[in-house]
């Protein structure tokens, strides 16, 4: 037997691992304690997010996005500043 006395289990909380009550509730909420969200056995969006999209694919998309923007603006502002000058 070992030297510790043995506590008593709260009533209606179950409790996963050694830790603490209060830094369940402090540290993460007691989020090993809340009931699954998804009963479904459709897939979590975030799982089927970052299945179908890297890190890296995000990066090089925001990049290609820019380039057609900086391009795309410095062609309308070229167009413009043309425009006058054929009405003329």
């Amino acid at each position: 037997m070992s030297d510790r006395p043995r506590l008593l289990p709260l009533a209606g909380a179950p409790r996963h691992g050694s830790r603490d009550a209060m830094t369940c509730l402090y540290r993460c909420g007691n989020a090993c304690d809340h009931p699954v969200p998804n009963t479904s056995d459709n897939a979590y969006f975030g799982d089927m997010v970052n299945a179908a999209v890297s890190r890296r694919g995000v990066v090089r998309a925001g990049a290609v996005g820019a380039l057609v923007l900086g391009f795309g603006g410095a062609a309308a502002g070229a167009l413009a500043g043309a425009a006058p000058a054929a009405a003329a």
